[in-house]
């Protein structure tokens, strides 16, 4: 089968949206169907006349040379195998024939009602609910109301899609796998201290500010708290001195060393479409504090393999951690438990039930 992802633009850093996409261009390949993902050339916009020429100059560049776009990817390996390529502008004109067409984000899916009989059938991987940093939130679900197959990643996504008015027999739920090579515990794995995990982001689905703050009440209790935060962009300034921060530059090396290194890992956010830190962390042996935020809860389950705590809730955070650090006990049942739970995360069983998803979709 002839298969063609959408990507809005091409990542130059990790991202757990666009990791899926190339996990599933890899496995389908190695299957032996024909993949093509295209991304959009980014823009920096005129008001930066320097990084917008920059950033065109080296977008061309790469797309243009042969397995340029494979190696700029330095933070992932995609199959040569695997077509990567690039357009100025995206339009259903500029993209190939194929027997199925997956749009990744809400703004790619606007293509698939114009695709023709060549570009085959359209179907809309929806990995979050958009709306974030959206002007008219309502265009999204517009556009999730379009009468094309839908794929989701969560049985929470699942729920959202319902509520907006998108029929549940026009949805599919494929849970992601997990890199388990990546994602591993430490062998041996020593005493870890009194050590939490962070993925901080400035967005503000990530609540890394609450998450600072109910560090900082932790830290009150346990002052010989460390912090191992790492994210994607510059030390945010809102990070204390006290914490320590790593920049990824290669996600599962970076994510993996952090997770490693700390008894507890504690996720912030606000929403999540699926939960990939979450899910890392139990992997690698960590006990988790996360919020209510949609996507984690489809594996997540209180006081079995994590303490859940309320979104935005500083001192419910804190709170946990600490009952995490002194109680060993409890550490480690949950630790057993969210290993067997991210046990069962596997990337080609996803890949079965994505490909029979796009096989039916209509």
């Amino acid at each position: 089968m002839r298969i063609t992802f959408v990507l809005p633009v091409f990542s130059r850093v990790p991202s757990g949206g666009f990791r899926v996409v190339y996990e599933y261009a890899n496995r389908l390949v190695a299957r032996g169907h024909q993949v093509t993902v295209v991304h959009e050339q980014w823009y920096e916009g005129w008001g930066r006349p320097v990084a917008h020429l920059r950033e065109v100059v080296r977008d061309r560049w790469h797309s243009r040379v042969p397995g340029g776009l494979h190696r700029w990817l330095r933070w992932m390996v995609v199959d040569d195998a695997v077509r990567m390529t690039m357009v100025g502008k995206l339009e259903a004109r500029s993209l190939p024939e194929a027997d199925v067409t997956v749009a990744t984000y809400w703004t790619t899916a606007l293509l698939l009602p114009q695709l023709s009989a060549r570009q085959g059938r359209g179907v809309h991987l929806v990995q979050g609910y958009e709306i974030w940093g959206v002007a008219e939130p309502k265009r999204v679900d517009e556009v999730l109301r379009l009468g094309v197959a839908k794929v989701v990643v969560s049985h929470y996504l699942a729920g959202v899609l319902e509520k907006v008015g998108v029929p549940r027999a026009n949805v599919t739920v494929v849970q992601n796998g997990l890199d388990h090579g990546a994602y591993r515990p430490p062998v041996p794995d020593g005493e870890r201290g009194a050590s939490v995990s962070l993925l901080v982001g400035t967005g503000p689905q990530k609540g890394s500010v609450v998450a600072v703050a109910a560090l900082e009440r932790v830290r009150d209790v346990v002052p010989e708290l460390r912090v191992n935060a790492f994210g994607t962009e510059k030390r945010p300034g809102f990070l204390p001195e006290w914490v320590g921060y790593s920049r990824a530059g290669n996600g599962p090396e970076q994510a993996g060393a952090a997770y490693r290194a700390s008894a507890v890992h504690l996720c912030s956010s606000v929403e999540e479409g699926w939960g990939f830190p979450v899910a890392e962390a139990m992997a690698c042996g960590t006990a988790v504090v996360v919020t209510r935020n949609g996507g984690a809860e489809d594996f997540c389950a209180h006081e079995e393999n994590s303490l859940l705590v309320e979104v935005g809730d500083a001192e419910g955070m804190a709170s946990a951690v600490v009952r995490l650090l002194r109680d060993q006990g409890l550490r480690e049942r949950l630790v057993r438990s969210g290993l067997a739970t991210a046990a069962g995360m596997d990337w080609e069983k996803s890949t079965d039930r994505f490909l029979a998803a796009l096989m039916s979709a209509r």
